[in-house]
């Protein structure tokens, strides 16, 4: 078994029965979304949690939830980019069914090869280990396949992991001009003049990753499988992880 050291994460809560995003009363803190927000990030994007997001499929009975990282990638980047490898990175997407804010469920999602790259997605199951640190890689009930395809049943666990067009909205140029010591290392949002004090009202913000593209990892099962009894749809949360092995 490998053990894995946790990079990144993203919480998200969830009310399933009538709304997306709820206030999660058992959770402590709630993060939110900072895309590449450190050195080591921006340096190996592969790592970095940019979006955790939860909302109901077309079926109404049925959820879809999206990890984001990678971003943010042009689109005539994007047939480069790649996800990181079973060997070096894992991707989870975590349950937490009864408002302890800890996980219950996870999915673990890994990916192999280089040019044409295959996902494996296993889950949702009972974690051996819980927390940031000493997650196990373990088998279970697993959907695998290309990258860039739907996979999996349509009645129940999905599957599609590939670039996608980031929804995140974000005026980026007007934010470090607000923080500047969070600015990138290098780039055009290196280096801005006139420091500011606030965001620009709206219909003069400009949506900085407009047709930037990040890779998505997106799970969409009946929402009872998220329940503490897997028939019947309750409140939970969801957050997502990237971990790397040790060493690596």
């Amino acid at each position: 078994m490998k053990r894995w050291i946790t990079r990144r994460e993203r919480l998200v809560p969830i009310l399933a029965v009538t709304v997306v995003l709820a206030g999660f009363a058992a959770a402590r803190t709630l993060v939110a979304s900072d895309h590449q927000d450190t050195p080591f990030l921006e340096l190996s994007p592969r790592y970095d949690v940019n979006d955790v997001y939860a909302f109901p499929a077309a079926d109404p009975s049925r959820i879809a939830l999206v990890l984001g990282t990678s971003s943010p990638l042009t689109p005539a980047g994007t047939p480069s980019a790649r996800f990181g490898t079973k060997d070096k990175e894992l991707y989870q997407l975590k349950v937490d069914v009864n408002g302890d804010a800890v996980e219950d469920l996870v999915f673990q999602i890994t990916f192999t090869g280089k040019e044409k790259q295959k996902v494996t997605l296993r889950g949702p199951y009972k974690p051996k280990t819980t927390g940031a640190q000493g997650n196990v890689l373990v088998g279970g009930k697993q959907i695998a396949g290309p990258v860039g395809h739907v996979l999996g049943d349509a009645h129940g666990v999905q599957l599609f992991a590939g670039p996608r067009d980031d929804p995140f909205f974000i005026d980026l140029e007007q934010f470090f001009r607000i923080i500047p010591d969070r600015r990138p290392s290098a780039g055009p949002l290196s280096v801005l003049p006139t420091p500011a004090s606030s965001f620009r009202a709206p219909g003069e913000a400009v949506d900085f990753v407009r047709n930037f593209n990040d890779l998505a990892i997106v799970v969409e099962l009946p929402v009872a499988m998220l329940s503490a009894d897997g028939r019947h749809a309750g409140r939970f949360g969801v957050w997502g992880t990237t971990s790397r092995a040790r060493g690596s």
